[in-house]
């Protein structure tokens, strides 16, 4: 993010969620996102393939996508 010139404020801003979602995410305190798009708002800001932060995981009650942080 610094390298990108971005605060957890403008990162929230730019990905369409709270402030306290990219601060929880920096600091691993929640390790998923809602939203697909989320995620790659989030890698397109800073430059990154999405695979590089998050691993799409199907989850078995609706068979929908969801994009989870990995903890590298």
């Amino acid at each position: 993010m610094e390298r990108k010139g971005f605060s957890n404020r403008r990162l929230a801003k730019y990905s369409e969620v709270s402030p306290g979602t990219i601060d929880n995410l920096v600091v691993g305190r929640t390790q998923s996102v809602n939203r697909g798009r989320t995620a790659e708002l989030i890698c397109e800001a800073l430059d990154v393939p999405i695979d590089v932060y998050f691993v799409p995981e199907i989850s078995s009650s609706d068979k929908r996508i969801n994009k989870h942080q990995r903890t590298a």
